[in-house]
């Protein structure tokens, strides 16, 4: 359980939120789950490229098999004897797109110059202008770098299928955009992902 200011801080205004647009089911979800910290989640240490490997093989694949490919993505990648070529990282059990996408990223040279600093100064618009052109990030992508590499508090992945079934549960709308919890989303999307692991149904 989370025990930093801030989090229960935001703890407690998503469960006045939710009582103030009659969330009813939402409500009482957030008064019986373990509250949630965003900066245990951050990976601080990580780099921009490797962090955007990591996603990229996270997208539409179990959380074990992408654990089982990127232990060893990563340790073919920290390896600096080893030459990065499409077939080599195949070999790592990536498919021919994600190898392709991130053989790509581990040679963008303005990704290897960019500091965290200078992104997160960055407004929205000017930081979707820098990621969506790169191959292999797209709208969730970007999103889950701009919560868990930038730190950003409002991020809300409308795209992610977790989060429609969730939405649809608590919300009754598939596409709701989480509006209301405004400027705490990327904390809504994290107790909505958190709710799949229980059976509400």
């Amino acid at each position: 359980m989370a025990n930093d200011s801030k989090s229960v801080e935001v703890h407690k205004l998503l469960l006045k939120i939710s009582k103030q647009n009659k969330h009813k089911d939402f409500y009482n979800y957030l008064k019986t789950t373990e509250i949630i910290s965003i900066d245990s989640r951050l990976d601080k240490k990580i780099s921009l490229q490797f962090f955007i490997v990591k996603t990229i093989i996270g997208q539409q694949v179990s959380v074990s098999a992408a654990s089982s490919i990127w232990k060893k993505v990563e340790i073919f990648l920290e390896n600096k004897n080893n030459n990065i070529s499409l077939e080599a990282l195949a070999n790592c059990g990536l498919s021919r797109p994600k190898a392709k996408y991130i053989h790509g990223v581990i040679n963008n040279t303005e990704l290897q110059s960019t500091s965290k600093k200078t992104l997160q100064a960055m407004q929205d618009q000017k930081l979707s202008e820098f990621f969506l052109k790169i191959k292999g990030i797209g709208p969730w992508t970007l999103g889950i770098i701009k919560m868990f590499y930038l730190g950003h508090l409002d991020t809300y992945l409308s795209g992610d299928l977790g989060i429609k079934k969730r939405a649809l549960y608590f919300f009754k709308d598939s596409h709701y955009m989480g509006e209301d919890y405004s400027p705490y989303r990327t904390y809504l999307c994290l107790y909505l992902w958190q709710s799949l692991s229980i059976n509400l149904d």
